[in-house]
């Protein structure tokens, strides 16, 4: 299968797994040895060999099962102590051990890595099956059901995640509930697609009394990073000049309009783990933001996504966010042509709503509304859709009349601009920002604006950034900076 829109390379054709080597895997699963199934998994992993569809779903659920509440909790798989006992045969199958087929937390971490090796081996395309997919053009494209690939607790429970609206719902904490211990004689016979034979209800309602549940649960970092590196694969096969690079399979994760037509714009759900990353301590957590957010801007400036509406969004989250937040997620864009000038645009926009009265103060703070499981029978997108659609061909094309360089003139009536919050920490380091990005942008135009040469080279751009930014002492480092860099300019 050739990945759409990308030019001939390896891998590229990938024939089924045979019946007999899927049967290896699911027949571990079968039984609860998750850890020796991944095994086998791996064993069979390769570059001409398309891992199927439900034990990458199966794979994905086992990932994201969430560990004990406690690491010295009793594992789930182990058999509860039973007591001798001396009373009837009755009584004794009745105080019959219980035990449930519940995933491990080693299961759960060698099916973590076994998904970041998959995706450095196989076609995007072929992971991306697994993953929920919205309809397209109101069309649902369910795949036959098989229903030997639901004899397993873990593909039954699985199903969940074929289900959900998209694939930042299963990042979220909760999504995927523990196991309660089951009696073996509930495990018995096959029960029908869908129905799910374990008892799940007591951790959904505890999770439900949860004021706030985090986008990427604690125990999911890995599976977005599974994501990104998916899409970012995806992105780097696909044909097309650098500045319109993007992944036309991250563009059929965003929900098509309700009403069938017009361009896509519901990204809040991929925004929100943005934020939440970039305000996280970890380091390596910040960038999975950072690289999710660099992914975001290659598909917002093809024509099939309402780039106004996805520049509202970002902003009005930085109104809200805190002058840290504001400088992380600034400073840690993509340093390439079409993210600096998305930085450029959402500076202007910042700035200019700012000055036009629409601060945070006034806005409303964005509603949280409660996930809602999505209706059973929307299944993957078929392969030769994907090569198909509206993402991967000139209707998607990058659109560089999105975004353009602005004279200087603007650029400068921005940095000197006041208002009531004119000094402020947040308005500081966007108006930094916005001098940083178009300097960049000027420095490898083919062809420079006459008046940024003038102001560059004559002095006038240091007395400004004296003026702006030399007022404060929290801003005066950002000052020194600026001054070091505005010398840069001048030489170049």
């Amino acid at each position: 299968m050739v990945l759409p829109g990308s030019s001939s390379h390896r891998n590229l054709q990938e024939c089924e797994m045979t019946r007999n080597q899927r049967g290896l895997v699911e027949t571990c699963f079968e039984e609860g040895q998750y850890e020796s199934g991944i095994a086998v998994l791996e064993q069979l992993r390769s570059e001409n060999f398309k891992p199927p569809v439900s034990l990458i779903r199966q794979l994905l659920y086992i990932a994201l099962y969430p560990p004990p509440p406690s690491l010295d909790h009793v594992e789930e798989r182990d058999l509860d102590p039973a007591s001798p006992s001396k009373g009837s045969p009755t009584k004794q199958k009745h105080q019959a051990p219980k035990m449930t087929f519940a995933p491990s937390v080693n299961a759960s971490e060698v099916a973590q890595r076994l998904l970041l090796s998959f995706v450095r081996t196989n076609t995007p395309t072929s992971l991306f099956q697994a993953l929920p997919q919205p309809r397209i053009n109101g069309r649902s494209n369910e795949l036959p059901f098989e229903g030997d690939d639901h004899d397993s607790v873990v593909a039954k429970e699985s199903l969940c995640i074929k289900d959900a609206k998209h694939c930042w719902a299963i990042l979220k904490e909760g999504f995927v509930p523990r196991i309660k211990n089951t009696p073996p004689s509930l495990l018995a016979g096959k029960r029908k697609r869908g129905k799910h034979i374990t008892d799940t209800e007591e951790y959904v309602e505890e999770n439900r009394s949860n004021s706030v549940l985090a986008p990427v649960a604690g125990h999911a970092w890995l599976v977005l990073q599974w994501l990104v590196e998916l899409f970012q694969r995806d992105e780097s096969l696909t044909s097309g000049d650098v500045s319109g690079k993007h992944s036309p399979l991250l563009f059929l994760q965003i929900p098509p309009p309700r009403s069938g037509t017009g361009p896509r714009w519901e990204v809040d759900a991929p925004l929100d783990i943005v934020f939440y990353c970039v305000s996280q301590s970890q380091r390596q957590q910040r960038q999975l933001g950072l690289d999710l957010m660099t992914l975001l801007i290659g598909v917002c400036l093809t024509a099939e996504l309402d780039f106004q509406m996805f520049l509202e969004q970002v902003t009005s989250r930085l109104y809200s966010a805190s002058p840290e937040i504001v400088q992380t997620f600034m400073s840690g864009l993509h340093l390439s042509h079409s993210a600096q000038l998305f930085k450029l645009a959402l500076c202007r926009k910042f700035l200019s709503d700012e000055s036009g009265g629409r601060n945070s103060s006034t806005r409303r703070p964005k509603p949280q509304a409660r996930a809602v499981r999505a209706t059973r029978g929307i299944a993957p997108v078929r392969e030769e859709n994907l090569s198909s659609s509206s993402a991967n061909d000139s209707s998607a094309s990058f659109s560089a009349s999105k975004i353009s360089m602005p004279p200087t003139g603007d650029v400068i009536h921005l940095l000197t601009g006041t208002n009531g919050r004119g000094s402020s920490p947040a308005i500081l380091i966007v108006k930094k920002e916005l001098l940083i990005s178009y300097a960049y942008l000027q420095q490898i135009a083919e062809r420079r604006d006459g008046e940024w040469q003038q102001i560059a080279t004559g002095g006038r751009l240091e007395g400004l950034v004296n003026s702006v930014f030399g007022g404060e002492s929290y801003a005066q480092q950002d000052r020194d900076a600026l001054i070091s860099l505005v010398r840069i300019w001048a030489m170049n």
